[in-house]
């Protein structure tokens, strides 16, 4: 599940919508519950668990947390080691921990993020309805194509020709010239027997 959750923030098109929604979730959390006071490590713990994404949890858990009570790293530093992070997010943090606005820049980094995933999941729904609809377009032109060159070649009533020729399906116009040919054959083979 780990290499898995650390995999899907490297998916071309949904990568980054996965890995945004994520710190979407963190910063939303981290805002609700964060209090201003010290570091709050059970706010960033928490948070970080309702992600619902194994690797980031793990590696807050793993690097941020410890990075901030052992070696009394701040937020910003804490939060760039763990590589969960973007550019922006960290960037943002950085300048709301020396304000003073973490929980503020919290907030902003959540809806900023909520906006951008929104719009860039509906661009990647509309992009893969064009292709579903294309590929059914495809798909239709194909059968019709292949519909329109089908035939079913019935026989004329006549004694004996039941058995001789049953009803053919013909794909394709060549082999349909050569059987109707080798129809008409037959029918001019059993006529001349009779006249005999």
């Amino acid at each position: 599940r780990l290499w898995v959750d650390k995999i899907s923030f490297r998916l071309p098109v949904m990568g980054g919508l996965i890995h945004k929604t994520a710190i979407e979730v963190f910063c939303r959390v981290f805002y609700s519950l964060y209090s201003g006071s010290g570091e709050n490590i059970d706010v960033i713990k928490t948070a970080a668990e309702a992600t619902g994404n194994s690797y980031f949890t793990n590696q807050i858990r793993t690097i941020t947390i410890p990075m901030m009570l052992k070696h009394g790293k701040g937020l910003h530093e804490s939060f760039e080691a763990s590589e969960v992070f973007t550019k922006t997010a960290l960037s943002r943090f950085h300048a709301g921990a020396e304000t003073g606005m973490v929980r503020e820049t919290a907030l902003q980094l959540a809806n900023y993020y909520e906006r951008e995933t929104t719009y860039k999941l509906k661009s990647v729904v509309d992009f893969m309805q064009l292709w579903v609809a294309l590929i059914i377009m495809i798909v239709m032109t194909a059968i019709t194509i292949v519909s329109s060159e089908t035939a079913v070649i019935k026989p004329n009533s006549a004694p004996g020709i039941s058995e001789i020729m049953p009803t053919l399906l013909i794909v394709s116009h060549p082999i349909r010239n050569i059987l109707k040919r080798a129809y008409h054959g037959c029918r001019s083979f059993i006529a001349g027997k009779k006249d005999r």
